[in-house]
């Protein structure tokens, strides 16, 4: 009997101490560097346990007019002189009007999606990327309420203004699509304020054409821009929980 109890006894110890040496996947706050802004990313598990964090909301023009700032001037520190290749200034109001503060940035080409994403791994030192057809779905768990074709006035909203979903993460259906990576390359999913709510999530998976950027004046059409895609955006996730020296807990 003295035996018996011994051994749950250990069991339980050992069991007990995994339980504390696994780690518990937390929300994180990453700051960029000399600006007041923050991406607030919580804990997604996908369907084969691997864990990444993604951003609660989508991309702002606040952030993504800082790095258009810093790649169009070769002075600054972040840019490296030239090593990170960025979009060029918008030759119009690539906003279209809807707003620019809290509004999501869009119209950005895939190639601007992913230079954006080298530049911010480069300015904070944590390795963000777009997140993978997957990983949108993991983190598209249900709940919450969307900008869709027929509340929003055919116009962007500021991020977080619905209810979040079960994560936590606001407008992971409608407002904007966003650029995920696919098997087949670069994709648009879950719908925008153009498209009906019935359609919005992973139902709505575009695949870039040629007329997404038809009316661009220039020549040769910008890599950078999409003049006729005022729904595409972009969200951004990290896959390796970030340092201490990153991260605000």
């Amino acid at each position: 009997m003295i035996k018996w109890h011994l051994c749950v006894l250990s069991v339980a110890l050992l069991f007990s101490c995994k339980i504390e040496d696994t780690p518990v996947a937390h929300p994180v706050s990453i700051q960029i560097p000399d600006t007041t802004h923050v991406i607030e990313l919580v804990p997604v598990s996908t369907e084969s346990g691997t864990v990444f964090w993604m951003a609660k909301t989508e991309l702002t023009w606040d952030v993504y007019d800082t790095f258009l700032q810093i790649v169009n001037s070769p002075e600054n520190l972040y840019a490296e002189v030239d090593a990170i290749t960025g979009p060029t200034p918008a030759y119009a109001s690539v906003d279209r009007g809807f707003g620019r503060s809290g509004y999501p940035a869009i119209s950005m080409s895939a190639q601007a999606a992913d230079a954006f994403c080298i530049w911010l791994t480069k300015a904070t030192g944590t390795n963000f990327t777009i997140p993978t057809l997957e990983q949108y779905e993991a983190a598209n768990a249900g709940g919450g309420t969307s900008w869709h074709q027929f509340n929003s006035e055919k116009t962007t909203h500021p991020v977080g203004t619905k209810e979040p979903n079960s994560l936590g993460i606001y407008d992971i259906e409608g407002n904007v699509g966003e650029w995920v990576m696919t098997e087949d390359g670069h994709r648009v999913v879950g719908g925008s304020f153009r498209d009906s709510d019935e359609v919005l999530g992973s139902k709505t998976m575009l695949t870039p054409i040629p007329e997404w950027n038809k009316t661009d004046p220039q020549l040769p059409r910008s890599p950078w821009w999409l003049a006729d895609a005022d729904f595409v955006g972009l969200r951004l996730v990290i896959n390796d929980h970030p340092s201490e020296k990153s991260s605000n807990k």
